[in-house]
């Protein structure tokens, strides 16, 4: 009996022995970590918190655009513990959308709890909008001509001449039936009373919204030349003068006076007194014989002054010579 209980206590030391796994400590080590860990994702408090989730759009193909306007966030009622929940202002978290399988058309996109990618123990209460539309058109690349658009007028005195615009086309890309409904660009009016001189000035551009989400507020440069106004006007009784190297000749013109039509700048046109002072006609009688020529006018012009026109072109011209002085003989003294 003696031998048989030896043998039966020598069995359970081994037993024992074998029976523990080895890195016992270790092990043990672990268990308390998960409890823990258990406590600290289950046991504490849990805390409710709104997130506003943005939302990125992935794989969209080149040649589609979105034409709608929606909603670039998501608003999410979230659950979780406290210490998790604080840990989500640290991240960046959004709410892809793949569209790489997308066609021309409307697309909705069901917004659920799995498609917002959060830490383990985060619950999704609720989220708004539950959907969203997209409205998918085929990408359309334009060239178009900008216009310009002017209010009020010039100063007294002045004209335009042109107002040309840099550049003069914009290259825009856009859905199709937005870009391929407009035909061209146009400037915010400019306002011309403001010009006092040729000059270069800034112009926005004055857009629709859906065009405004495409191109943004872009400027134009505006080349702007004005000119003094010329006003055409008769000058009458005009006075001819003669270029002659006779010196006992007599010149007898008929008529005596043309009529000048001009352009007159504005301003020199305040400044005189009458047309003498902006025109002068004369004729050119030198080397001429006596008798009678028709001989052409030529008027010349104060600077600035443009000739329209001249009546008549051609003056008669009678040229006579002067009786000459007959000496007196002197007298015969009596005798």
């Amino acid at each position: 009996m003696e031998n048989l209980v030896k043998q039966i206590l020598g069995h359970c030391r081994d037993f024992r022995f074998r029976s523990w796994p080895r890195n016992l400590g270790l092990k043990l080590l672990s268990f308390l970590f998960a409890i823990f860990l258990w406590y600290f994702v289950v046991g504490e408090d849990k805390v409710d918190l709104n997130l506003f989730v943005p939302i990125e759009i992935v794989n969209l193909p080149r040649d589609l655009v979105i034409s709608n306007q929606f909603r670039k966030e998501l608003e999410v009622t979230i659950s979780g513990p406290r210490g998790i929940v604080r840990g989500l202002s640290k991240q960046s978290i959004s709410r892809p959308v793949d569209l790489s399988k997308a066609k021309p058309g409307k697309v909705v996109i069901r917004n659920e709890a799995n498609s917002i990618p959060l830490s383990r123990g985060i619950t999704v209460q609720r989220i708004q909008p539950a959907n969203i539309t997209l409205q998918l058109e085929h990408l359309l690349t334009k060239e178009l001509p900008v216009k310009v658009r002017t209010k009020g007028a010039l100063p007294e005195g002045l004209e335009l001449v042109s107002v040309v615009l840099e550049p003069t086309t914009i290259e825009v890309s856009g859905p199709e039936n937005i870009i391929g409904a407009t035909e061209s660009l146009a400037t915010q009016p400019i306002n011309l009373g403001d010009v006092k001189d040729s000059t270069q000035l800034a112009a926005t551009l004055d857009l629709p919204p859906e065009l405004t989400d495409l191109i943004g507020e872009l400027d134009v440069i505006a080349h702007v030349t004005v000119r003094e106004k010329k006003v055409e006007m008769p000058l009458s009784q005009v006075l001819v003068e003669v270029d002659h190297d006779g010196e006992r000749s007599i010149y007898q013109l008929k008529p005596a006076t043309v009529q000048v039509r001009a352009e007159v700048p504005y301003f020199l046109l305040k400044k005189t007194t009458g047309p003498a002072f902006l025109v002068d006609a004369r004729i050119n009688a030198r080397g001429l014989p006596p008798g009678r020529h028709d001989l052409p006018v030529m008027v010349t012009a104060t600077e600035g002054v443009r000739i329209v026109s001249v009546s008549p072109k051609t003056i008669r011209t009678t040229i006579g010579v002067a009786n000459q002085v007959k000496k007196r003989r002197p007298a015969t003294p009596a005798r």
